[in-house]
C-alpha cells in the first residue's frame, strides 16, 4: 500500500528520499562548478606568463594602504561562495546562481587570457612579511598559492556580489547582511594588495551584467517560501567558524 505524500514526508524513509532529492542535485552542482573554477583560474594562471602581463595600478592604488590584518575579510569569499546552499531553498533559484556562477568563470577566464594583468608589483614583499605572526603569515600563503595573475576582472568580488545578490532573492534581510559583507570583501581584495581598483570595479561590473540575465528574472512561487529558516543561517556561521578554525590550526602547525 503506498503512503501519501503527507505520510512519506512523516515517514524516517520518506524523510531520507526528500533528503536525497534536495541535497544529491545541489552537491554535483556545487561539486561541478567548483572543479569549473578550478580548472578555469589555475588551468588560465598558471600558463600566464606574468613577464608579458599589464599593470592596471593608478595612484589611488598606490595611496591604499597595505592592512595585513584585512585578509581575513579577503578570504572570506570563499565560504561566501557557499552562501547560497544554507539560504536558498527554491531549487530553481539555486539551479540560477550555478549558472550565474559558471558564466562568471567563463566570463573571467577570457578576459584572463585576452588581458592579462599583474599584481607583482602591487603586492607587499614576501621577505618582509612577519611568518612569526598570524595575518602576515596568512597573507604570505595567500601569494604562494594564487597566481599573481588573473585580476581582472576580480573574479573573486563577482562570485561574492552573486551569492549575496542569490541570498537577496531567496529573503532581503539575507541578502542585505551578505552584502555588508562584499562591500567590505571590495575593500580588502585592495588593501590585502591582490587587486587593483580597475579589477574591483570590473567583477562588479560582470556580477551586475550577469546578474541582471539570469538571477533578476526569478520570481519565487507563490505561497513557497524561496528561503531557508533560520537553521540555515545559523549552519552557515558554524561553517565560518570551522573555516577560521582551520586556518588558526594551519598556522599553529606550520608555522
Amino acid at each position: 500500500m503506498e503512503l501519501g505524500q503527507d505520510q512519506q514526508s512523516r515517514n524516517p524513509l520518506g524523510r531520507a528520499a526528500v533528503l536525497t532529492r534536495r541535497v544529491l542535485p545541489r552537491a554535483f552542482l556545487t561539486i561541478g562548478v567548483v572543479g569549473f573554477f578550478v580548472a578555469g583560474y589555475f588551468g588560465v594562471g598558471l600558463r600566464i606568463d606574468p613577464a608579458r602581463a599589464r599593470d592596471l595600478g593608478t595612484a589611488l592604488d598606490h595611496r591604499i594602504p597595505f592592512i595585513a590584518r584585512s585578509v581575513w575579510i579577503y578570504l572570506w569569499v570563499f565560504p561566501a561562495s557557499l552562501l547560497p546552499l544554507f539560504v536558498v531553498r527554491c531549487p530553481r533559484l539555486f539551479r540560477r546562481t550555478i549558472l550565474a556562477y559558471g558564466l562568471s568563470i567563463a566570463a573571467s577566464s577570457v578576459f584572463f587570457v585576452a588581458l592579462p594583468v599583474t599584481s607583482i608589483g602591487l603586492r607587499a614583499d614576501p621577505g618582509r612579511l612577519d611568518v612569526t605572526r598570524f595575518s602576515p603569515w596568512a597573507v604570505a600563503l595567500l601569494y604562494r598559492l594564487d597566481p599573481p595573475v588573473n585580476l581582472f576582472p576580480s573574479l573573486h568580488l563577482s562570485i561574492a556580489v552573486l551569492a549575496a545578490l542569490s541570498a537577496w532573492k531567496a529573503r532581503r534581510a539575507y541578502g542585505a547582511a551578505a552584502c555588508v559583507g562584499v562591500a567590505l570583501i571590495g575593500v580588502s581584495i585592495c588593501t590585502v594588495k591582490q587587486h587593483f581598483v580597475l579589477d574591483g570595479l570590473g567583477g562588479a561590473a560582470l556580477a551586475a551584467l550577469v546578474y541582471a540575465f539570469v538571477l533578476r528574472p526569478y520570481a519565487p512561487t507563490p505561497g513557497i517560501d524561496p528561503a531557508y529558516g533560520w537553521r540555515g543561517p545559523a549552519a552557515y556561521f558554524a561553517l565560518l567558524i570551522a573555516v577560521y578554525a582551520g586556518f588558526y590550526a594551519g598556522f599553529f602547525l606550520f608555522a
